[in-house]
């Protein structure tokens, strides 16, 4: 969280978990629920705060933004501290 990384183009700094609905490790549920993210993009010469929902792809650019894994597994036991987040992204440019 708070750290910029490269996605293959732009840089991505994740700001805040906005939503962390997932189901629960070994639990049964009837909607898997979903992780909606705070990013900022930095597109060269700007920057573009963006939400973002697990495998939900963005317009972003010349291209599509997603993002696609979010670590760790959600349980029942405690809720995750901000900085224990880990966050996969994809960015494919457009032609």
């Amino acid at each position: 969280m708070g750290q910029k990384v490269f996605v293959d183009g732009p840089h991505v700094t994740p700001l805040a978990v906005l939503e962390d609905s997932r189901c629960p490790a070994k639990v049964q549920c009837v909607w898997a629920g979903r992780v909606k993210l705070s990013v900022r993009i930095h597109l060269g010469s700007r920057d573009e705060d963006r939400e973002v929902i697990l495998r939900q792809p963005v317009h972003v650019a010349d291209g599509s933004f997603e993002l696609v894994e979010v670590a760790p597994a959600k349980t029942t036991e405690a809720v995750i501290p901000p900085g224990n987040y880990r966050f996969g992204f994809r960015f494919m440019g457009g032609l």
